[in-house]
């Protein structure tokens, strides 16, 4: 049996193959923002088909993906997320959120693993009783990968 490595840590570091590229530079396209790009749809429609979902959306990286993914859970201004300190998030595209969405992240410590232990993320999260003072915790970020 003959295994090929194929490498998906990053939309950087994965490069298409020629077959890919042909089918790339051949590919039916229109305005996507329009909703008129027959390639785009036929995609987003088979990958909700294959995840069970009504519908998906294409978005050209994975630092979109989180920050679209973050803002859909931290939907008001000054909403806070909880973050591992070794996650992807945390590490590389903190200012993303903060910054566009006005999510203020709160950092707990990973484990060597990548876990975190559930009684630090419960500590975390904000009392209602200070939401004078503090922000609303509305998302807690556990990732499978992490940013070491």
């Amino acid at each position: 049996m003959a295994t090929k490595v194929v490498d998906l840590r990053s939309d950087t570091v994965t490069k298409p193959s020629e077959a890919m590229r042909a089918a790339m530079a051949a590919a039916d396209v229109e305005d996507d923002i329009l909703g008129s790009d027959p390639t785009a749809r036929r995609f987003e429609a088979e990958m909700a088909r294959i995840m069970g979902k009504e519908a998906a959306l294409f978005v050209p990286s994975g630092t979109m993906a989180n920050l679209i993914s973050v803002l859909v859970h931290c939907d008001t201004r000054g909403s806070e997320a909880i973050l591992g300190d070794n996650s992807h998030i945390h590490v590389y595209e903190h200012g993303g959120i903060s910054t566009l969405g006005g999510v203020h992240p709160r950092i707990v410590a990973n484990n060597p693993d990548g876990t975190m232990d559930i009684d630090k993320i419960v500590a975390a999260i904000r009392s209602r009783d200070g939401s004078l003072y503090y922000p609303t915790t509305r998302l807690i970020c556990l990732e499978n990968t992490q940013g070491k």
